[in-house]
């Protein structure tokens, strides 16, 4: 950044957003504003003043409902505003963030009131800044400390300027839909009273309406609104040989009117049940190694895995001698310019797309969390990666944000995350092509039979025990990130015959692999799920949540490695289920 440019940002940092009287009327946005321009004079005797204070505030109400067959487990409206302040003081060049203790005294914890009491969100802003500037000047001098028994490798600033933004979304928050999905979560649910042999099962449904806030002092001032619906089922049961078995629904939506209609709700949440029944039956996998076929959106799913979170490139943050620091970086790091996938497949990430083939995409958004309106960003190019997706945090080899910061990070940062992502290619095959394309390599190599995965458990519905278990075994077998297990595996013999099978997991599976993909399909589909950086995008984890949308094609792999579990499985239970249609005794 140049002198003239950096003084005009300067400039624009001295002034406070004028607001039209439709903004004046938000308490909520007067009080933040009014109060930072309090907090522009903060300062303690001897210690630096801040050069940059973010507050930022989610105005929600939301409402859930859960149902097992057929009989409401839950249902409750909740309202809530979260408060975040964050306060950096030294300068762009060094200040307290990208440090090992960086989160320490962070300004935040205290709700904020639900009512429009401008006094006491006010006195909820002068506390917590006042809480986070003390923690800053604690952290940064903690930093300097830690800087004399350590060296860094890249000397980078702190934070990269951005261009001020006003946007206000002139919209209410809204009230979410309760009596008629409570009623519709407790009738789809009892669709599981037709399968007795389903040990667990539960519909889940949320609603939030929320406005986002944020103001900071480099003149940025935002209200946006941000609902999201989300529909969930899930089931497990034994097999024979005490496997547990699973299958899950999630179908997230940027509202609750776009979620798919009753019927196609009891569609899906049947062929769930029907999928875990199967399973149940369905023989354990062999170990094999071979051809592999991702058909339909497992090849989104695939991708999503293994390229989301390794597009997001991070900082690893200035440490301490001999104290570990939980930092995982990209796997891409180092690489651009090289081959990443095939050169006939391009990636693009583009959050300005708001729907695909008729479909709303869940990925789309105007202006970040950081106040940065992102534009489409070409990730690679004939299969070599050009960039990465970029935040306001420095990071070697890059000049500046665009414009994806979307979850809460760590070390004083925002998080990365992919929005759009669309994959395209210069050569393609009709997916039947691509299948026959599949079965002469089982043929050339002589194969007993080949693998066909059709869905991946990704988001997954696994339990923390179960994900921890695929952790373990990833590392073991070299992987740096772990890869969710087949969902719905089958396995297809010379003649055409198919065979679902149970308990198969991938060995060695990881990003190198994809430079690996022999072919693709013209055929293209949307994977639309909620990313939240846990490992497997766990549908149980994770309060704040990025919408995604995957666009890709079905993969040809030439050679993959599945294996089975070798984890202990549970003893079937001694005494027999109850009839779930049983009349209570008198």
């Amino acid at each position: 950044m140049n002198m003239r440019s950096a003084a005009a940002l300067l400039t624009i940092a001295l002034c406070a957003p004028a607001l039209v009287p439709a903004q004046q009327k938000d308490t909520v946005l007067r009080s933040m504003l009014d109060e930072m321009e309090r907090a522009k004079k903060l300062a303690l005797p001897g210690l630096e003043q801040p050069y940059f204070i973010e507050y930022t505030l989610d105005d929600a109400h939301g409402f859930s409902t859960s149902a097992a067959l057929g009989a409401t487990l839950a249902s409750g409206e909740n309202r809530f505003r979260v408060p975040r302040v964050k306060v950096r003081v030294g300068d762009y060049k060094f200040d307290n963030t990208n440090y090992i203790f960086s989160d320490f005294g962070s300004g935040g914890g205290d709700a904020a009131p639900i009512d429009d009491n401008y006094g006491v969100l006010r006195r909820g802003w002068w506390l917590s800044t006042d809480r986070a500037y003390k923690g800053a000047v604690e952290t940064i001098a903690r930093k300097r400390a830690a800087l004399k028994n350590v060296t860094q490798n890249d000397n980078l600033p702190d934070l990269w300027p951005a261009a001020p933004v006003q946007k206000f979304g002139g919209v209410q928050r809204g009230t979410p839909v309760t009596t008629v999905w409570t009623a519709r979560v407790r009738d789809l649910s009892a669709l599981f009273l037709n399968y007795p042999d389903i040990i667990s099962s539960n519909v889940t449904f949320t609603d939030t309406r929320s406005l986002s806030y944020m103001v900071n002092t480099e003149g940025s001032a935002i209200q946006r609104s941000e609902p999201l619906a989300h529909f969930q089922a899930q089931a497990a049961t034994f097999a024979p040989d005490g496997m547990t078995v699973r299958d899950a629904v999630s179908i997230p939506r940027n509202n609750e009117s776009a979620l798919p209609p009753p019927a196609e709700l009891a569609r899906a949440v049947t062929q769930m049940a029907e999928n875990v029944r199967a399973l149940a039956k369905a023989p354990l996998g062999e170990s094999y190694s071979g051809p592999v076929l991702f058909e339909g959106i497992a090849g989104a799913q695939v991708l999503a895995e293994l390229l989301g979170p390794n597009f997001a490139l991070g900082r690893k943050p200035v440490g301490e001698p001999g104290r570990q620091i939980p930092f995982l970086p990209s796997e891409l790091e180092n690489r651009i310019d090289s081959r990443i996938l095939p050169e006939f497949l391009d990636i693009i990430d583009d959050p300005t797309r708001k729907e695909w083939n008729g479909q709303p995409l869940l990925g789309s958004y105007e202006i970040d969390e950081e106040g940065v309106t992102p534009k489409p960003v070409k990730l690679v190019d004939k299969g070599r990666l050009k960039t990465f997706l970029l935040t306001r945090q420095p990071v070697r080899g890059q000049e500046g944000t665009n414009g994806r910061a979307r979850l809460p990070g760590a070390f004083g940062a925002w998080q990365a995350s992919i929005s759009n992502l669309f994959i395209q290619s210069s050569e393609s095959v009709k997916a039947t092509e691509l299948k026959a394309k599949f079965l002469k390599k089982l043929a050339e190599r002589n194969k007993p039979f080949g693998i066909i995965v059709r869905r991946m458990d990704f988001p997954s519905s696994a339990s923390n025990d179960e994900a921890r278990r695929l952790i373990q075994a990833a590392q073991q077998s070299g992987s740096v990130r772990p890869v969710s297990a087949p969902a719905l595996c089958y396995r297809i013999y010379p003649d055409g015959r198919e065979e679902l099978v149970r308990g198969l997991r991938f060995r060695g599976f990881g990003i190198r692999s994809l430079r690996d993909i022999e072919a693709v399909s013209e055929e293209q589909y949307a994977l639309h799920y909620l990313n939240n950086m846990l490992p497997f995008a766990l549908l149980s984890g994770g309060g704040y949540v990025a919408g995604v949308s995957v666009v890709g094609p079905a993969l040809l792999f030439e050679e993959l490695e599945l294996e089975r579990p070798r984890d202990d499985v549970p003893k079937l239970p001694i005494v027999p289920a109850p009839e779930l249609r049983a009349k209570a005794s008198r």
